[in-house]
């Protein structure tokens, strides 16, 4: 596990990359090809960060600084916020009512603003963790 954080700032930028490449390529691959790999590789980020954000904000190694916890507690909202939108759409709770059907609209489009913010927090975080913890001079 250890060795599996210590790079996890190299494992981000590598689905982020990818993430953006297949931006890129859209236009060259098949329109629904495509939206199905960049819906996959949304959630293969946002699954990847949000992990490794909790793992490292119940370690005792590393700190808990301000952006650690503003990042578990925006993201926390979006993740769970997500799975009642999920369970509701299954379960089809929501039928019929007008006031839920505006809070998930008003839940999903601060989802589309949190989402490249949280994105970018957990890389700089990621990035001074590993600074913090791994580039460390032995003394």
């Amino acid at each position: 596990m250890k060795t599996y954080l210590k790079y996890d700032s190299e494992l981000q930028g590598i689905l982020i990359a990818s993430f953006l490449i297949s931006f890129i390529l859209i236009n060259f691959l098949d329109g629904d090809f495509a939206m199905k790999l960049i819906i996959f590789e949304f959630f293969m980020i946002a699954i990847v960060q949000y992990t490794n954000n909790l793992i490292k904000f119940f370690s005792k190694i590393y700190i808990r600084t301000d952006s650690r916890y503003v990042y578990i507690f925006l993201s926390s909202y979006v993740v769970i916020g997500f799975i009642i939108w999920a369970l509701s759409s299954i379960f089809d709770i929501n039928k019929g009512s007008i006031s839920l059907k505006n809070i998930f609209e008003l839940m999903a489009i601060s989802w589309l603003i949190l989402s490249p913010i949280l994105i970018i927090q957990s890389l700089v975080i990621s990035y001074s963790d590993k600074k913090e913890n791994y580039e460390k001079p032995a003394i």
